[in-house]
């Protein structure tokens, strides 16, 4: 991860979450941080959460998270997660 930094690279999803490097360096601190599994599960969950705030719906706090200022990306994304989530639930 540091060497696509070094090489100037910003939109990189790190960690657990998948949480994007150039909308997300704030709160994610230093790349070393990031890959700290509970950092990356906190900072995600912090995310999801302020989602889940503005749209009172998990589903569309999903799509939230992937993309906050884009909805047709969003509704794609929370698409794709839903599809499989039901496939998973449907084969056990």
């Amino acid at each position: 991860m540091t060497g696509w930094l070094r090489k100037g690279q910003r939109s990189i999803d790190i960690g657990l979450m998948q949480v994007n490097w150039r909308y997300h360096q704030e709160r994610l601190g230093t790349p070393w941080q990031v890959l700290d599994p509970y950092h990356n599960l906190r900072v995600g969950a912090a995310i999801l959460q302020e989602c889940y705030k503005t749209r009172q719906d998990w589903w569309s706090s999903v799509g939230c998270y992937h993309a906050p200022a884009n909805s047709n990306r969003a509704d794609r994304y929370r698409r794709r997660v839903v599809s499989h989530w039901r496939r998973i639930i449907s084969e056990g």
